[in-house]
């Protein structure tokens, strides 16, 4: 199956999510109850009834986020792959790196539902033992906001989660110093700072300790090389070698996810469409904020999803 040059499929994580995520498309795709009926006999619940009735706070629990998510993104993925429909990268924000390597071949689905449950399960752990904030910064310069985490890292630990575009970045904190954080940005001139609602500082050194026991949880998969290239989140490089893309993945945790970077190394590399594969459309308001010039598709209803695939037909 040939790629189609020019494209990049981009696979949402945390935030992404939302009650009844997945119904209107698993009337029009049998393909989607498909994949959720794989992930029940993998991982023991239904999934799917999470998806469409929650309740809330059981869907916002990352316990299930991370596998709903991962789920309804992959079978929606599968749609467009049935049509001989490749692109020539793929991306994944955070958890949604892992099911970029699903889709590039790098782990079967069934592997990546353990694997993203691992992760899950290890991430809400070291969130309870080491409590922590995610918060984020909007309409600040990065600078400025690089000055702040400067200062306050003298009295704790305190780093740039997310790279995610202009005017948008995300830092992780420990809790007692959360407050701090908020004042300070505010104070250098922030147009809003948001604490998100998450359960730990991910993407930071606070994720250490689950890092390491992730990277021995990994030890017991073999990883393929991609079919195609993928940009993981700590390089902001192309990467088709299972090495490097496991090396890669087992330092996620507490790295940052250099996202403005990896969709700007992409447009360098010649990609001018952009397709979301998953719920929501936060990737794709995010990418307009790098770069109007690109065709960005979404994917998140029937009548979305069949005419992104008219789109990528048609290319």
């Amino acid at each position: 199956m040939a790629l189609k040059s020019g494209t990049a499929f981009l696979f949402p994580g945390q935030g992404s999510h939302h009650i009844g995520m997945g119904k209107e498309l698993s009337e029009a795709y049998p393909e989607i109850k498909a994949s959720f009926k794989k992930a029940k006999d993998t991982v023991g619940y239904d999934l799917f009834d999470i998806c469409l009735n929650g309740p809330e706070d059981k869907l916002n629990d990352t316990l299930y986020t991370q596998l709903c998510i991962y789920t309804l993104s992959y079978s929606i993925y599968k749609i467009i792959e049935a049509l001989d429909i490749k692109p020539q990268f793929v991306a994944g924000h955070s958890l949604g790196e892992y099911t970029a390597l699903t889709a590039a071949g790098v782990f079967k689905f069934e592997e990546g539902l353990r694997i993203v449950l691992t992760r899950a399960e290890l991430m809400s752990k070291e969130g309870k033992g080491r409590p922590g904030k995610m918060i984020a910064v909007l309409g600040s310069d990065l600078r400025t906001v690089e000055d702040v985490v400067k200062a306050i890292s003298e009295y704790g630990i305190i780093s740039i989660a997310n790279y995610n575009c202009p005017g948008q970045i995300v830092i992780s904190v420990e809790q007692r110093l959360s407050n701090m954080a908020v004042e300070e940005l505010s104070k250098a001139g922030a147009k809003k700072v948001v604490m998100l609602p998450v359960s730990g500082a991910f993407h930071s050194l606070m994720m250490v300790e689950a890092e390491k026991q992730f990277g021995k949880f990994l030890d017991g998969f073999t990883f393929s090389n991609a079919e195609m290239p993928v940009i993981p989140n700590t390089l902001a490089q192309p990467v088709v070698d299972a090495t490097t893309i496991r090396k890669a993945i087992a330092t996620q945790m507490s790295s940052s996810v250099k996202w403005q970077q990896s969709i700007e190394q992409m447009i360098r590399l010649g990609v001018k469409t952009f397709v979301e594969i998953g719920p929501k459309q936060v990737l794709s308001n995010i990418l307009r904020r790098i770069d109007r010039q690109v065709e960005v598709l979404t994917t998140e209803t029937p009548d979305s999803l069949a005419k992104a695939i008219t789109a990528l037909k048609a290319l």
